[in-house]
């Protein structure tokens, strides 16, 4: 072997080999959700989607760091004492970040396929940005699950909150109440509220707590990749208990929304707009 190679074992390549395919199968499939989302977004929306997808493939670049290493032996740096421990304290560094990751991820999954059983006399709907006069197919899941789940939990306010919307005349929450009504969704007169100055998942909380009592159950209807997030912030927010009532999403966005999920996780975790 010459001077400055690293030997690297038959076993440690073919693992690393593996670790990098699982990789690059990742980032090939972000790269395609962006390219579904530059095509499908509106022009306004493009810059963001551009935005999203810079940031996710940043993280899984990141997480890629550890895979490398295995095969490459990227953080082996054994020219004197200073740089094996610099190398040696990256290699740790980089690893709990991936396993911190993945266990985030793992949660938000989790969490997501968790159904609460428990009648409520409130339920929250959380909106979803709209684009235009048509509603998004995941916040349609969204509505529609508050439809089936007012068939198992009759009588209750039902609250719609969201104020973004393109619409200079409707809210996405009034939006989200319209859609219901048309529906036919069966709810005493007064127990359907939009709420509709909520511009984030935090706010949604906050205004909701104006409306509903914040130390009774509270049923939260979002889609499975969001509701890790929520039930975090309503906690933050003070809310006794939140009932989990999550609500299914476009199954070929689900790892993307799971990714962008725990990276904003993380960051409102850093702000302090999180409790665990």
């Amino acid at each position: 072997m010459k001077r400055g190679e690293r030997k690297i074992s038959k076993t440690r390549r073919i693992v690393g080999d593996i670790l990098l395919a699982i990789c690059a199968v990742f980032l090939a499939y972000f790269l395609a959700v962006m390219i579904y989302r530059l095509a499908t977004v509106v022009e306004a929306k493009r810059i963001d989607a551009v935005t999203r997808f810079l940031s996710e493939f940043g993280f899984m670049c990141l997480l890629s760091l550890p895979a490398f290493d295995v095969r490459f032996k990227l953080f082996s740096w054994n020219r004197n004492k200073g740089t094996k421990v610099a190398g040696a304290t990256l290699r740790v560094v980089s690893c709990a970040i991936c396993v911190l990751f993945v266990t985030l991820g793992f949660a938000i999954i989790i969490t997501g396929a968790t159904t609460d059983e428990q009648s409520v006399d409130s339920v929250c709907v959380l909106g979803l940005s709209i684009d235009g006069d048509e509603l998004p197919t995941d916040l349609t899941y969204r509505l529609d699950r508050a439809i089936e789940y007012n068939e198992q939990n009759p009588g209750a306010l039902y609250v719609t909150t969201g104020g973004n919307s393109d619409d200079p005349y409707y809210s996405e929450a009034e939006y989200m109440k319209r859609y219901l009504e048309a529906k036919g969704f069966d709810v005493p007169e007064g127990k359907l509220i939009a709420e509709t100055n909520a511009k984030t998942t935090v706010e949604n909380f906050k205004y909701v707590a104006e409306i509903v009592d914040k130390t009774q159950p509270l049923a939260v209807i979002t889609n499975d990749y969001h509701m890790f997030r929520a039930t975090k912030i309503a906690k933050k927010e003070g809310y006794a208990s939140i009932v989990k009532v999550p609500a299914k999403s476009v199954p070929i966005l689900y790892l993307e929304n799971i990714m962008r999920e725990t990276i904003v996780a993380i960051f409102q975790t850093l702000a302090g707009e999180l409790t665990y």
